[in-house]
């Protein structure tokens, strides 16, 4: 069963990672359904695209955004532990921007993930794709939104102190801030709400006041 199965079994269609990017005016929702199938794709390329070892470093350099988001949840759902924002010499493989791609060329595979909100590939987007790096966008869609492989179970990150709540949380830091943050209110049957790029105190609490938050995670 996909890391992701019990919410699935439970209920499909209601959101369960929720994101602002109030910088740029973005909202978008994931149910279980979505970010399965995207969790499910990422393990697939992991697998199937760079034929990663279970061992392999997996390095995702990346602001806070649901591309970001849908990498990591893909790459646990893989059994492999992203390293977030971690300063690793010689990764196997980095997810990263356009812009960071220089700091990476000690990387065996490099992946450029736009800012696109809708997910387009860089070259979709309008940019250029350098030598030796991949696409996410148009590489990522070519693969099944089903993940046959072994993936841990969601009950594995759940946290003390996290229940089947709305959290809100300003973003991530670290593997383990993305645990708390995502994976432990996924764990615990809740859902999550991440906000960026926030102008005022008085918007984060329109935010938490329309998505219905009944809690916040502090990092």
């Amino acid at each position: 069963m996909n890391m992701l199965g019990p919410l699935l079994s439970a209920d499909p269609a209601t959101p369960r990672f929720t994101i602002y990017d109030d910088a740029r005016g973005i909202r978008m929702d994931f149910s279980a359904q979505t970010l399965d199938n995207w969790a499910s794709k990422v393990a697939n390329m992991l697998d199937e695209e760079f034929d990663l070892s279970p061992e392999a470093s997996i390095v995702i350099d990346l602001p806070v955004s649901w591309q970001a988001a849908v990498i990591a949840v893909g790459t646990f759902n893989s059994s492999r532990a992203p390293l977030i924002d971690a300063p690793v010499t010689a990764p196997d493989i980095v997810f990263t921007t356009p812009e960071h791609a220089d700091n990476w060329t000690s990387a065996a595979e490099c992946v450029l993930v736009s800012d696109d909100p809708f997910g387009r590939g860089i070259v979709e987007a309008g940019g250029t794709l350098p030598p030796g790096t991949v696409d996410f966008g148009p590489t990522v869609r070519f693969y099944g939104d089903a993940y046959f492989g072994i993936s841990p179970e969601l009950s594995t990150f759940a946290e003390d102190g996290i229940d089947a709540e709305r959290y809100l949380v300003q973003g991530w830091h670290g593997t383990d801030g993305f645990r708390t943050a995502v994976l432990a209110p996924l764990a615990a049957g809740g859902s999550v709400v991440a906000v960026t790029g926030l102008a005022s105190a008085d918007r984060l609490q329109e935010i938490t006041d329309a998505e219905k938050v009944t809690r916040v995670i502090e990092q």
